[in-house]
């Protein structure tokens, strides 16, 4: 296990990734706060404010952890916790709590259907869309900047020698797949084909 260097206990701050996290929670918890006192409604607003703060939370501690291994870690239940949010957020939209449905400080007008919700970008973000589709969005963009982290603390354990081995497993299949897939390319632009038994012969003109 490498030890991560002594820095700031701080420094945590200064990510974006983190700084994301934070407004993420904010504004989940000002969507939440609109969501009408019924059982089923108070349910899901707190298990939407826990996910935000889940998420935010384990990037925190990842950071303070001593290792890099344990800060790639709690990285990956940030990722989780996001997930849970995210899918919460699309939910709503997919009209599963009808409670919600009439709110247009959540709603809005509805005028987007939910397979055009996927099209839409992250960044920069529309503040006149309705929160629900304003929070699924902010969810994607996080999730996008964790795995970028979380894409370079394995490049880093990987230099140190300290991957683990389920993640060196990972990238030896990884580098299967592309040399198969060139492979394959490699094959036909020679005038090859690869017959299903595994031989690979010249193609018929």
């Amino acid at each position: 296990m490498t030890i991560k260097p002594s820095k700031n206990p701080y420094g945590y701050k200064e990510l974006l990734v983190y700084k994301k996290a934070e407004v993420l929670q904010s504004e989940t918890v000002k969507l939440t706060g609109q969501f009408p006192t019924r059982k089923t409604t108070l349910a899901l607003a707190d298990q939407m404010n826990r996910s935000a703060r889940s998420t935010k939370q384990n990037i925190v501690e990842g950071w303070k952890r001593n290792s890099t291994k344990e800060y790639y870690e709690f990285l990956g239940f940030a990722v989780a916790s996001n997930a849970e949010l995210e899918e919460d957020c699309l939910d709503i939209w997919k009209g599963f709590y009808p409670e919600l449905m009439e709110i247009k400080g959540i709603m809005g007008e509805r005028g987007e259907k939910v397979e055009d919700i996927d099209k839409i970008p992250f960044y920069p973000l529309d503040f006149s869309l309705p929160l629900a589709v304003q929070c699924r969005l902010r969810c994607k963009e996080l999730n996008f900047l964790l795995e970028k982290l979380q894409k370079s603390l394995v490049s880093k354990m990987s230099a140190e020698r300290t991957l683990p081995l389920h993640e060196r497993q990972k990238i030896s299949e990884n580098k299967e797949r592309e040399f198969d897939k060139w492979l394959d390319e490699e094959i036909i632009n020679q005038g090859f084909v690869k017959l299903s038994d595994g031989r690979i012969v010249r193609k018929e003109q």
